[in-house]
């Protein structure tokens, strides 16, 4: 249980204080370089979807950005509207609404993508491949954690 006062220093120890800090971190120092190829965080997260996962629903868009659906609803739409992205109905449920990259947003994301890596190689400076590995089993094993327990 932490202590009262000043010099505790329990945050240093707490994981999801610490997860929300280099998230946000990360976030903020590639912004600005996401801004130059006008592209925000947002439409980096739904078009980086999109290239992973190909043709996906709205919801599992929504479920892999950690983002609310209105809020990926309106990108998807301003994609389909610059021609990086394409929505259909799908054939097997007419309720959910398909989307995938067209040629010009994987361009795009290829175009965006040595950014974000440079940014993702100046977070992990010093750390060893494996290491690199080992962190990215960790941050997989909390994530399979916490959907377990959901």
């Amino acid at each position: 249980m932490p202590t009262r006062g000043r010099g505790d220093k329990w945050l240093r120890g707490f994981v999801p204080y610490l997860l929300y800090r280099i998230s946000n971190q990360l976030n903020m120092g590639i912004r600005s370089k996401l801004r130059k190829s006008g592209i925000n965080i947002a439409r980096w997260r739904v078009l980086s979807v999109l290239q992973a996962h190909g043709e996906i629903n709205l919801g599992r868009i929504v479920e892999l950005t950690v983002m609310e659906q209105p809020s990926v609803s309106r990108i998807v739409t301003q994609l389909v509207e610059e021609g990086l992205v394409r929505r259909k109905v799908s054939k097997a449920d007419s309720r959910y609404v398909l989307v995938r990259l067209t040629a010009a947003g994987e361009k795009a994301f290829m175009n965006i993508y040595p950014t974000a890596k440079a940014h993702q190689d100046l977070a992990l400076g010093g750390f060893t491949k494996t290491e690199i590995r080992t962190l990215i089993g960790y941050l997989n094993r909390i994530q399979e954690n916490i959907e377990a327990d959901q």
